[in-house]
């Protein structure tokens, strides 16, 4: 006899647990509308460390691992996504990094591999006195111990969560955590020293074994002289995170709200510095008193040049992405400042090596080994499936905005009115009547484009010439469904609707924000995006708020389909709409 249910609700004739044969009305899981959310911003930087002032690497959030070479600070591919909280080396091809879920990695010069560490406690910090003697420490009292060939766990003598480890040799380390926990390893096994505090201890380094700081939790910081820890003078409330020092008269501690203090020897002082950064700072390093950089939330990193503290450009962190566009949901370009090219192939947004340092702020392309990406100092780069070149623009222009209907039919245009056109040998300049800031471009056909410009213009080409109008209103996006349905957006909330023979105003439902790019799946479903993380989206009647998850500012979108639109802006910022 045929099962017709396996569970039944009290009420007849519903049908719960669903097998063949039921004929009885059929519970289907709910669906979800699509959200935005966010998918990629700037990273929390936990710990940095280097072998030189040229050669530094730091770790964070979402497996970020930066790497600065003294002119600049660039991504690495870490091959993971889980939170990265401590790294140390011995030199610039064995580094460590440690972080969540007991991740290890190691990287030999090349690339980052991740290691086996026998545990999936959270590793928060790492440090050894070479290749074959390294520590990590991490919740609930893990401590590691890696040998050269394998990592194994260590009984540490506590269940505290751990923060940090530093020793002055492979016989004398200190690890510091939770309600003042201290543990010493002497060689031979790990017991607790008495720190005279309660706080939270997050962070420990020392000139030597007999000079030994280590702070923490309400303006803690604790001295050790080799023989016990006292409490030293701070002069602060505020919760430190990180310590590094040159020498025992050269202390650096950083933490809440962006605060640096200094010890000279004698007392710890308040250190100031012009760019005032209120982010957390996580931790602490330097090659030299004069040359010393602090890492912190929201890509923060500072340097100290032994006079005074700045704020360093970090590509990883304070990239302003401009423009987005793609083939499908998991193959998908968005491009930025200082040459940034990022990759999505459905699971990660991966770093392209552009070869520029350029800015770039347009990119579109016919398919995904046909991709065009154009910016400053007239910059225009193709990406042929393996490798982006550059291509001869013939201008010094910046070049903001990039389409066409063929690999042999593109158009990029740009400030002072550049327009050029690409035809598939080479890129030539063409006459727009224009001198204005032209910031994007969209067309329904060779014969049919159209461009906006910061000044009001709209610029419309027939296939033979260019000819303008003036809207009144500054600009930066164009798209449209056809010829006779575009949409062009602009400043304080600005929607303009083409409808084949004339533009008119749209009501947006803002003034206090700016528009900055527009674009949709159909004439009914447009999605128009700019300052303050705005987001709004068009039915075909009328235009509704949406909540895009983040306040900055969106620079360029793009989507696959209705249900799968990404949106890019300032501090990395990628949101993504899709179905949860």
């Amino acid at each position: 006899m045929q099962m017709r249910s396996l569970l039944r609700i009290a009420s007849p004739g519903l049908c719960l647990l669903l097998v063949s044969g039921c004929d009885e009305e059929v519970l289907k899981p709910p669906s979800f509308p699509p959200l935005w959310s966010v998918q990629k911003s700037a990273p929390s930087l936990s710990s940095v460390w280097g072998t030189s002032g040229t050669n530094v690497f730091t770790v964070g959030s979402k497996g970020t691992v930066v790497h600065y070479d003294g002119t600049g600070w660039r991504a690495m591919k870490s091959g993971t996504t889980q939170n990265l909280s401590g790294v140390w080396g011995t030199s610039g091809s064995e580094v460590f990094a440690v972080g969540s879920a007991g991740t290890v990695l190691h990287y030999d010069g090349s690339d980052w591999r991740d290691m086996n560490s026998g545990t999936t406690q959270n590793l928060s910090a790492v440090w050894g006195t070479s290749g074959s003697d390294v520590f990590a420490v991490g919740s609930a009292g893990t401590v590691l111990h890696y040998d050269g060939s394998d990592w194994r766990d260590m009984n540490s003598g506590t269940t505290q969560n751990l923060s940090a480890v530093w020793g002055s040799s492979g016989s004398d380390v200190f690890t510091v955590g939770n309600v003042g926990s201290i543990m010493r390893y002497d060689g031979t096994a790990w017991s607790a020293v008495a720190s005279g505090t309660t706080e939270n201890v997050y962070s420990v380094w020392g000139s030597s074994g007999s000079d030994v700081f280590a702070v923490g939790y309400v303006g803690t910081i604790l001295h050790h002289d080799g023989i016990t820890w006292s409490s030293m003078v701070s002069g602060t409330n505020g919760y430190f995170l990180g310590v590094w020092g040159s020498s025992a008269s050269d202390v650096y501690a950083v933490g809440h709200a962006g605060s640096i203090s200094h010890y000279d020897g004698a007392a710890w002082s308040t250190m100031v510095h012009p760019d005032h950064t209120r982010n957390r700072l996580l931790a602490v390093w330097g090659s030299s008193g004069n040359d010393v950089f602090a890492v912190g939330t929201l890509g923060t990193i500072l340097h100290y040049n032994g006079r005074v503290w700045s704020t360093m450009y970090n590509s990883e962190a304070n990239q302003e992405l401009s423009g987005v566009w793609g083939t499908s949901g998991s193959d998908v370009f968005t491009v930025g400042s200082w040459g940034t090219i990022l990759h999505y192939d459905g699971t990660a947004w991966n770093y392209m090596n552009s070869g520029t340092l350029q800015s770039l702020s347009g990119v579109w392309g016919t398919s995904g080994t046909d991709v065009f990406a154009v910016g400053g100092g007239g910059t225009i780069l193709h990406y042929e499936g393996s490798v982006w070149n550059a291509m001869n623009s013939g201008t010094f222009q910046s070049l903001s905005g990039v389409w066409g209907t063929s690999g042999s039919n593109v158009f990029a245009v740009g400030s002072a009115g550049t327009v050029l056109h690409y035809d598939g040998s080479v890129w030539s300049d063409m006459n727009s009547g224009t001198n204005g800031y032209l910031r994007d471009i969209w067309g329904s056909s060779g014969s049919d484009v159209f461009v906006v410009d910061i000044n009001g213009t709209i610029l419309h080409y027939d296939g033979n010439a260019w000819s303008g109008m003036d809207s009144g209103e500054s600009l930066s996006g164009v798209w449209g469904s056809s010829g006779s349905n575009v949409f062009a957006v602009g400043r304080r909330g600005t929607i303009l609707h083409y409808n084949g023979s004339t533009w008119s105003a749209m009501t947006s439902g803002i003034t206090t924000h700016n528009f900055l790019d527009v674009w949709g799946s159909s004439g009914s479903d447009v999605f128009a995006i700019g300052t303050g993380g705005t987001v709004r989206h068009y039915n075909g009647k009328t235009w509704s708020a949406m909540t895009s998850g983040t306040t900055e500012a969106l620079r360029g979108v793009w989507g696959s389909s209705p249900s799968d639109v990404f949106a890019v802006g300032f501090q990395s910022e990628i949101v993504h709409y899709a179905t949860p």
